[in-house]
């Protein structure tokens, strides 16, 4: 299995990876909270839209709350999750969380 966080350029490969990358996230945004927007399934491809949104407390530390848009796109094989790929804007987390400017 392949998990790629695009936005941070993290590649993990296999469970242990995958498993060390969630539970930094799951102490980072301990109140981290996923909503599916939309998904679909078309044979071995796959789409999910997707809003993340918790507390800063350990990405840039500032302990504040934001709410970002995404996707993962997932290549499927024998039913079972072979890749997955997620985007989103991080700019959008660093201006809500106080990092970047909102004047754009």
């Amino acid at each position: 299995m392949l998990y790629e966080d695009v936005t941070f350029g993290a590649v993990n490969h296999g469970s242990a990876d995958l498993r060390k990358f969630a539970n930094f996230f799951f102490e980072a945004v301990p109140d981290m909270y996923f909503e599916v927007v939309k998904s679909s399934v078309k044979g071995e491809h796959g789409i999910i839209e997707w809003v993340f949104s918790g507390t800063d407390k350990g990405v840039y530390k500032t302990g504040k709350k934001f709410r970002v848009r995404g996707v993962s796109i997932l290549d499927l094989t024998h039913g079972k999750i072979a890749r997955n790929l997620d985007f989103y804007d991080s700019a959008t987390i660093m201006r809500q969380v106080g990092l970047l400017s909102s004047d754009h």
